[in-house]
């Protein structure tokens, strides 16, 4: 996340998240959407990978 940002504009796409999150979408893109939702709230990428089920490449 860019800290540069400012908190209005990372609110703003925190909410667009949400909403895509609880749309109908394809299951590969909720779990990409939510991937993005628990990076943006500071989880390591090591602990999304564990909980989405993913592997990361080394």
């Amino acid at each position: 996340m860019n800290k540069l940002q400012p908190q209005k504009d990372i609110e703003k796409q925190k909410t667009l998240l949400e909403y895509f999150i609880e749309s109908d979408i394809d299951a590969r893109e909720l779990k990409r959407a939510i991937a993005v939702r628990m990076a943006m709230i500071g989880q390591s990428y090591n602990e999304i990978s564990k909980i989405l089920g993913y592997r990361l490449n080394k």
